[in-house]
């Protein structure tokens, strides 16, 4: 019997729920399975897909696909006892980001987890980088005067105002960036900028663009993690005739001073493990290193202008 693969049914939602949690404890296994079924009911139509793959009926197989935002989609990887039955799953989720339009669909795992990243790699889902995560506990931080040093002024975005603005310097600082250079290479600065718009709990509201003397140099992109009380540098960029003056050092400093300033736990980051002189940046500055993870992506063919969708 050959294994289908299909969009799970409200009806299957709950079995394939129960498939995924069966080795949870008996006093956990109720209360994940409900969180599951919440979280996956929650977004718009089409963004959190549960993939079910079965066998003469059986129930062999489940993967999650969450479509994030405009252009990013991430994936589970599947979850089954049988690489026949993930193969399926993964091929059918290729097929699905491949029409979405999405400019990458992406999973971080573990960089030791081999075999996971074979199966991604033969099935359309190729290593792409290593991220290395940083944290800066602010405890010893001292706020600084570092723009007023450089004669740097910080403008808050604002998407009447200065939107294409932000656009056209956060094009440039993908120039030469040493952070996932492929990426940039698939992926307008409009989709880069909806990307980072749904990390984190803070929407737009910690957006800088950084100007000296009448010219644009670069953008820091914050947001908050009210959980955890933590805010992350979701992006930051130089435009590449701005570098190699200390301005991204001084955009970061004014982002720990931000942190500080709204009583934050710590300021997280993550870099290209390929990134040496940022990350050399970032540690003089006090962020000490913590997990790295492995991104393994499918990423879209470059299209000028593409506009994606979720289908």
């Amino acid at each position: 019997m050959s294994i289908t693969v299909s969009l799970a049914s409200p009806v299957e939602l709950s079995e394939a729920a129960a498939f995924l949690f069966a080795d949870a404890q008996d006093s956990e296994r109720e209360t994940q399975i409900q969180q599951f079924l919440k979280t996956i009911g929650g977004g718009q139509e089409g963004q959190n897909q549960v993939l079910i793959a079965r066998e003469a009926g059986s129930l062999l197989g489940v993967g999650i696909l969450i479509f994030s935002d405009s252009a990013t989609a991430c994936l589970w990887p599947p979850f089954s006892e049988r690489t026949d039955c993930a193969d399926a799953i993964l091929q059918e989720m290729a097929l699905r980001i491949d029409r979405s339009g999405v400019s990458i669909g992406q999973v971080l795992l573990d960089p030791v987890q081999l075999n996971l990243r074979r199966l991604l790699t033969r099935n359309g889902f190729p290593h792409l980088t290593n991220l290395q995560f940083m944290r800066h506990p602010l405890t010893d931080w001292q706020q600084t005067s570092s723009l007023q040093a450089k004669q740097i002024e910080a403008i808050h975005f604002d998407p009447e105002l200065n939107r294409q603005r932000f656009l056209k310097l956060l094009d440039l600082t993908h120039q030469y960036s040493h952070d996932c250079p492929a990426l940039n290479q698939v992926r307008t600065a409009e989709e880069s900028l909806e990307s980072h718009r749904s990390s984190g709990d803070s929407d737009r509201e910690h957006w800088y663009l950084f100007q000296r003397n009448g010219t644009d140099i670069g953008v820091l992109l914050l947001s908050e993690h009210q959980t955890d009380q933590t805010w992350e540098v979701v992006y930051m960029g130089v435009a590449p005739d701005q570098r190699g003056q200390g301005f991204g050092s001084a955009l970061i400093r004014f982002g720990l001073d931000q942190a500080c300033a709204h009583k934050q736990s710590a300021l997280t980051l993550a870099v290209d493990h390929k990134n040496s002189y940022a990350i050399k940046i970032y540690e003089e500055l006090g962020f000490v290193r913590q997990n790295t993870l492995s991104v393994h992506a499918r990423l879209r063919s470059p299209f000028p202008e593409k506009k994606p969708k979720i289908n």
